[in-house]
C-alpha cells in the first residue's frame, strides 16, 4: 500500500480565465472584480500564454483606460505539471516569490492555475480534518492514556 502524495492537479483551480495581452487594464480590473480573481493569465493573437496579471501589477495606477495588460503583466510565466507533487510546487511559489502557478504541458494547454489563496484554502480544509478527529483526549495514543489512567488511580485523584 502506498501512501498518497498530494499532488498539483489536487490543489489547482481547473477553470482558468485568460485575457488578451491587448485588453485596456480597465477591462482586465473588471473581469478580476467580477469573478473574484486575483490572477489572470495573458495571452497572445495565437492564444499561447505569454505573462500573468495579478493585482500587484496594477494597484499603483491612477488610470488603468490609458494602459493594456500587457504593459503590466509579469513575466516569465512559471508552469508546473499537475503530477508535480505540492510540496515542490510550493517551493518553487516560495523560492521565485510568485503568487500563482500555471498548471500544464505547454504554453496553450492550461489544466489550473494554483494560487496562493488556494494553498492556504487546502491548508485551512486539512486542519479542519486534524481538528475533527482529535478531541483533546484523543490527542494521546492508547498507552499514554493507560499511563494516565494508572497514575491517577495511585495518586487517589
Amino acid at each position: 500500500m502506498t501512501v498518497h502524495q498530494t499532488q498539483a492537479k489536487d490543489v489547482m483551480t481547473k477553470k482558468v480565465v485568460t485575457i488578451p495581452v491587448d485588453r485596456s487594464l480597465a477591462d482586465a480590473v473588471e473581469v478580476m472584480r467580477e469573478l473574484r480573481v486575483r490572477h489572470l493569465p495573458v495571452v497572445d493573437n495565437n492564444g499561447a500564454i505569454v505573462g500573468v496579471l495579478s493585482g500587484k501589477n496594477w494597484s499603483h495606477i491612477p488610470d488603468l483606460s490609458k494602459y493594456t495588460v500587457g504593459a503590466f503583466m509579469s513575466v516569465p510565466v512559471e508552469w508546473v505539471d499537475q503530477e508535480l507533487p505540492l510540496h515542490d510546487a510550493i517551493m518553487r511559489m516560495i523560492e521565485k516569490k510568485i503568487s500563482c502557478l500555471l498548471i500544464g504541458s505547454d504554453r496553450r494547454e492550461v489544466a489550473g492555475i494554483i494560487t496562493a489563496e488556494d494553498l492556504l484554502y487546502f491548508l485551512a480544509k486539512q486542519l479542519k480534518k486534524i481538528e475533527s478527529k482529535h478531541s483533546p483526549l484523543t490527542v494521546f495514543d492508547i498507552q499514554s492514556l493507560d499511563e494516565i489512567a494508572t497514575q491517577i488511580s495511585m495518586t487517589g485523584l
